[in-house]
């Protein structure tokens, strides 16, 4: 995307006057941010009746259709693509997008069809086997989480450690990202274009990370946790069935800190307790301090140090668009890369009842 030219982009809109259009609007802070704030409406169905935008820079969008009025502000970019949609967006100043409208003449993509893609086996030689013994003995491994990033950023250090060990992991990644607010500084994605830019990055952060076995679920970011659960479970329900694995790795239903993973991890223990009890795997998900102090679960600390730390470094790294702007951060304050490199020592996790 440019920065916004005001006639330019008002000669476009101009364009746009009596025809019938798609609209997706949204504002967002993010689902992590306290107190935060966020909505989005796709494929709203609308006439342009007038469209005019003001501002000297944030700009102002106003359009009248034959229901009424859309208003955005904090617009700063814009592009038109090329299937000939216009998109407009608003970024802060730490690259992250604040507000997004575009109008299509065609439906916006929704839900994409669930894939599965093996990614590429690493180019230099992996420790495995009796070399580099597992955290626990396992036949298979399966993570099971909402978004790209989450299997890098929550659990590389566990799978890596897995991978290396010569067991084999599936990845199962229910959502492509698609809503999410960092597009890279300066932004290289679009909301149009940020879900196949996951999708590649996730990619290459299972390759980095020795997971040959990647699915996507196929659900929209931010949905999660308003579909059926038990068709959620079905989904994941089968590749369980397929592989078969000793342990599953995926959210707390309750306390995994956002929506979407609660969701996910709600629908996975759905899926395996569908499984006869001799079947079933162990389900583990990320140690939450206040239950490990009231319930005692039984707690599991997985070291992430040499070759597991320097794989889960790198598929960091291939997440660019999420962490491009954090590692920069990071390499001009070495406090905080230090109080950062002591937090990822470790990963622990709890043992979940199923």
């Amino acid at each position: 995307m440019e920065p916004i030219e005001l006639p330019a982009l008002q000669r476009k809109l101009d364009e746009l006057i009596g025809k019938r259009l798609y609209l997706h609007l949204e504002t967002t802070a993010g689902a992590y941010t306290a107190g935060g704030f966020g909505a989005f409406i796709r494929n709203a169905a609308v006439e342009v009746r007038r469209a005019v935008v003001r501002g000297k820079g944030p700009f102002r969008a106003g359009i009248e259709t034959d229901g009424g009025w859309m208003y955005a502000e904090g617009l700063t970019d814009w592009e038109v693509d090329d299937g000939g949609r216009l998109l407009m967006a608003g970024y802060e100043g730490e690259g992250r997008v604040t507000v997004v409208c575009e109008l299509s003449a065609t439906p916006f993509p929704m839900d994409p069809a669930q894939r599965r893609i093996a990614p590429p086996v690493p180019d230099t030689p992996r420790p495995g086997g009796e070399h580099f013994p597992p955290p626990t003995p396992e036949r298979a491994v399966v993570s099971v989480l909402a978004h790209p990033d989450d299997e890098t950023f929550g659990a590389g250090g566990t799978l890596a450690a897995y991978a290396l060990a010569g067991i084999p992991v599936t990845c199962v990644c229910a959502s492509r990202g698609e809503q999410g607010r960092n597009m890279g500084k300066p932004s290289f994605a679009t909301r149009e274009t940020l879900a196949e830019l996951r999708v590649r990055e996730l990619t290459a952060a299972c390759a980095a990370l020795g997971v040959a076995d990647l699915r996507l679920l196929g659900v929209w970011d931010k949905t999660a946790e308003f579909r059926d659960p038990e068709i959620l479970a079905d989904r994941i329900h089968a590749i369980l069935t397929e592989v078969r694995p000793t342990l599953v790795i995926t959210s707390h239903p309750v306390h995994g800190g956002h929506p979407d993973h609660c969701a996910v991890g709600e629908a996975t223990i759905r899926a395996v307790r569908r499984l006869p009890a001799a079947e079933r795997p162990r389900v583990t998900c990320r140690a939450v301090p206040q239950l490990a102090e009231t319930e005692g679960p039984t707690l599991h600390t997985v070291q992430v140090s040499g070759p597991v730390a320097e794989a889960k470094r790198a598929a960091t790294r291939a997440h660019r668009s999420q962490s491009e702007a954090m590692l920069q951060r990071l390499e001009t304050n070495p406090q905080q890369a230090e109080e950062r490199r002591q937090r990822t020592a470790q990963e622990r996790w709890m043992d979940y009842p199923v």
